[in-house]
């Protein structure tokens, strides 16, 4: 075999025997491997080349003896005792090549987020409450992740975190609303990584991974402009750590749940609207008709009632405060009757407002008894003093009174209204402030 050629070639060169190991090499050759030549003769060449190398790949690795590493591409011309090996620097190709990769999988990763991200919109958008829709986000964070475990917790009327979907590991290892607080004030994702970054937080925290077998956590803000609606936490078992997509993925998805979760508060709103008298806050018409259809046409002895009574209640009195005292006086009167009324019936009773200054109350009762007695409650609370209202001008309450008992079969709810309308008429031209009661047939 040849020498090994001039030390001017811009490649690094080596001579090996027929069993692999080095002979000669130029200077580029040991600088890039850090050998000098009295210590070259006899060494193995896939000591400092990767073994890859020399199974026919045209690009390898290179090792110097400090531990550093040149990508290099090979060449290799063989003979009967030996072989030249050329190797030329390919770090530019390397870095090349390395950014492809990245870049690719970046690339899919936005992919795969896309998909995410676009699978959520669709389940979303399906859900008919807020309840559903932290079903349907605990389930789709959970896959996101791959967390064992995720949960939705959302605000109540007293600002207080409820867990209302999903499970959560660190329930009773820990105050779970001044951890949620915590998180979620900052308003951003934040991510928990291993027991000692817990400690980092909170001793308490980390003393509640412990317990509940927790590694890491990963916490997202719902929230719609002001509106904050809760949080969703992803709990994982086993070791995690969070690349630079986990925080804008918990942010696309908590972003869209709340979108969701507006529209439905919305929708919520104008159903309750529809359904509910504006000046009392009582159901309307509309939802006491709605309501009666809950019924069944034959009285169920197993609802804790023998009958359904409907009591008509029409106030006397309340023209003239209209007419004396305007509009408002008349809202203010009727509203504290709505009050006056709720507080004279029980809790399973149904208050309505049928409109200008009758309400409607449908109890379920043992018998007709009890509904003279319920009736005559709500007589009584009327018929105290008003405040604003002078001594002189009474508002007092004329209540009409049906009942369909066990042996009304195949009673008709509107019937039943009808009957208790006519029954409160009966009592208004008998002078009103009394109760007149009739049977359904």
């Amino acid at each position: 075999m040849r020498a090994v050629p001039a030390d001017e070639f811009p490649c690094a060169l080596a001579r090996l025997d027929a069993a692999g190991n080095l002979l000669e090499a130029n200077e580029l050759f040991l600088a890039w491997t850090g050998l000098d030549r009295e210590s070259l003769p006899g060494r193995p060449a896939a000591a400092f080349v990767d073994a890859s190398t020399w199974d026919g790949s045209d690009l390898g690795v290179l090792r110097h003896t400090d531990g550093s590493r040149r990508h290099v591409l090979v060449t290799r011309s063989r003979s009967a005792d030996g072989e030249l090996v050329a190797l030329m620097d390919a770090s530019a190709r390397a870095a090349y090549e390395g950014e492809l990769t990245q870049s690719w999988a970046l690339q899919e990763r936005t992919r795969v987020r896309l998909e995410l991200v676009i699978e959520a919109s669709i389940a979303f958008s399906a859900a008919s409450s807020e309840a559903d829709l932290s079903r349907i986000l605990a389930g789709t964070t959970a896959r996101a992740y791959q967390a064992e475990q995720s949960a939705v917790f959302l605000r109540d009327e007293q600002d207080a975190f409820r867990l209302v979907a999903g499970t959560d590991p660190l329930q009773g290892a820990i105050d779970t609303q001044a951890v949620l607080s915590r998180f979620a004030d900052t308003g951003r994702v934040q991510t928990v990584s291993g027991v000692g970054a817990a400690r980092a937080i909170s001793p308490a925290l980390a003393d509640a991974f412990v317990a509940g077998g927790v590694h890491s956590i990963l916490v997202a803000p719902i929230r719609h402009d002001d509106v904050r609606f809760g949080v969703f936490v992803c709990y994982f078992l086993h070791p995690r750590q969070f690349d630079s997509e986990a925080a804008p993925l918990a942010d696309a998805l908590a972003g869209q749940a709340a979108q969701i979760a507006t529209s439905l508060r919305l929708q919520h709103q104008l159903e309750q609207a529809a359904m509910h008298d504006e000046v009392t806050g009582l159901p309307n018409r509309r939802r006491l008709e709605a309501h009666l259809l809950e019924y069944p046409t034959e009285v169920d002895l197993d609802r804790g009632g023998s009958a359904i009574a409907a009591l008509f209640i029409d106030l006397d009195g309340f023209k003239t405060v209209n007419d004396e005292y305007g509009h408002h006086a008349g809202d203010q009167l009727l509203n504290e009757v709505g009050v006056r009324i709720r507080h004279a019936v029980r809790q399973q009773d149904f208050v309505s407002r049928y409109g200008g200054d009758e309400f409607v109350v449908v109890c379920e009762v043992p018998d007709s008894g009890s509904a003279h007695d319920i009736a005559e409650r709500i007589r009584t609370a009327i018929d105290q003093p008003f405040a604003g209202l002078p001594p002189t001008l009474p508002i007092r309450a004329s209540i009409g009174l049906a009942v369909a008992g066990d042996r009304d079969r195949g009673w008709n709810p509107d019937g039943l209204i009808r009957l208790a309308d006519h029954a409160m008429y009966t009592a208004k031209n008998a002078g009103g402030n009394r109760i007149v009661q009739l049977s359904a047939v």
